[in-house]
């Protein structure tokens, strides 16, 4: 009788869709698909407040930077482009 690999099995098990957590999807990247990082340090309160408005909006973090770069963009009155 072959021999079983239960790390592999349990592998293939957590891959499967099924249990792919809710709310995850595929990342996105800019229509050239060329981008770049922008980073910051923030104090631990900001970045907790910012998870919790993306689980509230069911949205991504990045799509919260995003907005808000696009509204610091507009403030200045460059085109929103992030």
């Amino acid at each position: 009788m072959p021999k079983t690999n239960s790390l592999e099995d349990a592998l293939a098990e957590a891959a499967s869709p099924e249990m792919a957590p809710p709310g995850r999807r595929e990342p996105r990247t800019a229509p050239s698909g060329r981008t770049k990082l922008v980073g910051a340090h923030v104090p631990e309160a900001v970045h907790r407040q910012l998870r919790v408005l993306a689980a509230q909006e069911g949205s991504a973090m990045q799509d919260l930077i995003r907005e808000a770069l696009n509204g610091l963009f507009a403030k200045h009155k460059l085109p929103p482009i992030a």
